[in-house]
């Protein structure tokens, strides 16, 4: 006759509780910036936010700086980490892939709470020195860029001009969701002439490099 008593849960190592704790407080920082912006996210709102005292704050980050460029790290790697571990979308075709990686991108980063979060902060890092040090390369995509090319595009790898094609697309999508913040541009009826542009300079280096000698 099988126990109908559930075994005890294991309970979590220090370390995997200071981890949780780190975690939650990032994730909150992001959540508070978007939310409250910069100017009125406290610490002590954080740690309200995170389920944890303003004293485990202090323990994980000595300023409100420093946390918020490591809160942006955190999340930004987060998402460059989803975005490689499902590997290149499963069409063949490079053209079709480039698509979903277009709405992909747009749809998880441009259109979400990192891309709010990053500008705001970019704003007022403006005039905030410690905040401009503490942010120093923590939305630089260019990372994303160089590793993520050759793994979502193998046939290319290698090839001239794949990153600058990238980057190109990324700069203007930034565009784009710059230009639809704070202000009544749809960004879904801004979209399709801005991805067809993309598509575009993406068919052209692809065409130029089948007829390459």
């Amino acid at each position: 006759m099988r126990s109908s008593i559930a075994p005890e849960p294991r309970r979590r190592t220090q370390a995997e509780r200071r981890a949780a704790t780190r975690t939650a407080l990032l994730d909150a920082t992001i959540d508070c910036v978007v939310e409250e912006g910069y100017s009125r996210t406290t610490t002590r709102r954080i740690a309200e936010r995170a389920g944890v005292t303003p004293g485990a704050l202090q323990h994980h980050f000595a300023t409100k700086a420093e946390l918020v460029g490591e809160a942006v790290r955190h999340a930004r790697a987060n998402f460059i980490h989803e975005m490689l571990a499902q590997g290149p979308p499963s069409e063949p075709s490079i053209q079709l892939r480039t698509e979903q990686l277009l709405d992909r991108m747009w749809e998880e980063f441009y259109t979400g709470s990192l891309f709010q979060a990053v500008l705001e902060l970019l704003v007022a890092a403006r005039t905030d020195a410690e905040l401009r040090e503490s942010l120093a390369g923590a939305h630089d995509l260019f990372r994303w860029i160089e590793i993520g090319g050759p793994i979502l595009y193998p046939e290319l790898a290698g090839r001239p001009g794949l990153a600058e094609l990238i980057a190109t697309g990324q700069a203007t999508m930034r565009g784009l969701a710059l230009l639809t913040f704070g202000n009544d541009v749809d960004r879904d009826q801004a979209w399709p002439a801005t991805r067809a542009h993309i598509l575009a300079l993406s068919a052209q280096f692809v065409d130029e490099g089948e007829r390459a000698p």
